[in-house]
C-alpha cells in the first residue's frame, strides 16, 4: 500500500512494484475515466464525454476486480449540469457508504440561492433527493461554486465525513476554508482556514497529522502548518509550525496543485510532505526525489484491499478497468 496506519497515517514506502501498482490503479485520470472519490478501498469512478460532462456514475472495488454502475441521479433537469458536484464516504451510525451528488440553481442571483442534493445509499441501491434545499444564502453564488468545490477531488474521508479546501470568493488566489460533509448528519459546513500572511501566489494543502486535520501554507518565502483542533480554547486551529521555504519547494506543490492532486505526511527526520515522486523536508525546505527507477512522478492515495461487493449489490465482474 502507498499509506498504512489508522493512528497518525503515517506514509509507508514499499517497493517500487507496490507504489507502481497503487499509481495505475489511482491514475486513470488519462483516459474518458477520472476518479472522483475513494473511500476504505472503494472508488467512485465518472465516465465523461469528450464535451465534459459525466454520462455514467459507477462504484469501482480494483482489489476484487468488481464494479457497480449506478442508476441516473433523479434531480431536475432544469439544474445546473456543469455544476454538479459528488463526494463518496461510509457513514457509520448507518453502516453504509454514500454518495453525495451538489447541483445548484440555474436561476438564482448572484447574493443567495439554493443548493440541492441527492443522496445515493448503497445498502438500498437508490438514489434519495432531499425535499430541503441548503440555503447557503450570501457565501454561494454560480461564479464561486467553481472555487467552493473545484478542489474536492483532493477531499479526505475522517471521523464519517469527507474534507476539503475551497474559497468563497473566486476572485482570491488561495482557499479561505474547510468544507465538509458529515454522511451521518448529511450536513454540509465551512470553517476559516487560519490567517496567514499570503504572499503572492501561496498555495494550500489539507492532509492528516498526528490522527488529525491539518493544512499545509506555502509561498517561495514561507511556509506554515496548522493542525485542527475542536476543543482548542484558543480557536480551532493551533500553529505547529512557521519557516522559510523554497524555491524548489513551492514549485513541487505548485506542479502538485495544478494537477489536484494530495499531500501526505511522513515523520521522518523533522517531518516530510510527499507528492508524486517528491519528498519536501519541511524544516529545511529541501526537496529530494524518490529513486530514479520509480516513475517520474507518482500519483499517491491512501488505500486498502477491501472485499465490499464482493456478494450482492448486481455488481459486475471485471477482468480489467477501465
Amino acid at each position: 500500500m502507498g499509506c498504512s496506519g489508522d493512528v497518525g497515517y503515517v506514509l509507508t514506502v514499499r517497493d517500487a512494484q507496490t507504489l507502481a501498482k497503487i499509481d495505475r490503479i489511482f491514475r486513470i485520470y488519462s483516459g474518458k475515466y477520472r476518479i472522483i472519490g475513494s473511500c476504505n478501498g472503494l472508488l467512485l469512478v465518472g465516465l465523461y464525454a469528450l464535451q465534459g460532462y459525466l454520462k455514467e456514475l459507477r462504484l469501482w472495488n480494483p482489489c476484487i476486480r468488481k464494479s457497480l454502475i449506478f442508476p441516473k441521479c433523479p434531480l431536475p433537469s432544469y439544474l445546473i449540469s456543469d455544476r454538479d458536484w459528488y463526494v463518496f464516504g461510509f457513514a457509520s451510525d448507518c453502516q453504509d457508504y454514500k454518495v453525495v451528488k451538489f447541483a445548484f440553481d440555474k436561476n438564482r442571483d448572484k447574493v443567495s440561492g439554493n443548493m440541492y442534493i441527492a443522496v445515493y445509499r448503497l445498502g438500498d441501491q437508490q438514489w434519495t433527493v432531499r425535499n430541503d434545499p441548503l440555503h447557503v444564502g450570501f457565501i454561494i453564488n454560480i461564479n464561486n461554486s467553481r472555487g467552493l468545490f473545484h478542489s474536492v477531488l483532493t477531499s479526505v474521508f475522517f471521523r464519517g465525513a469527507v474534507h476539503w479546501l475551497g474559497k468563497l470568493d473566486v476572485q482570491r488566489d488561495t482557499f479561505t476554508h474547510l468544507a465538509s460533509f458529515d454522511f451521518d448528519q448529511e450536513k454540509l459546513t465551512f470553517l476559516e482556514l487560519p490567517f496567514t500572511c499570503e504572499e503572492e501566489g501561496s498555495l494550500r494543502f489539507l492532509f492528516f497529522l498526528e490522527g488529525s486535520l491539518a493544512v499545509f501554507s506555502i509561498s517561495k518565502v514561507s511556509s506554515s502548518i496548522w493542525m485542527l483542533e475542536q476543543d482548542n480554547q484558543n480557536g480551532p486551529w493551533r500553529l505547529l509550525f512557521s519557516g522559510k521555504s523554497s524555491e524548489d519547494g513551492y514549485e513541487v506543490f505548485k506542479l502538485c496543485s495544478a494537477n489536484l492532486e494530495k499531500v501526505f505526511y511522513c515523520e521522518n527526520n523533522g517531518g516530510y510532505l510527499v507528492c508524486g515522486n517528491q519528498a519536501y523536508n519541511i524544516a529545511s525546505g529541501q526537496v529530494q526525489p524518490f529513486k530514479r527507477y520509480m516513475s517520474s512522478h507518482l500519483k499517491l492515495e491512501k488505500y486498502w484491499e477491501s472485499l465490499v461487493l464482493f456478494k450482492g449489490y448486481g455488481a459486475r465482474d471485471l477482468r480489467s478497468f477501465p
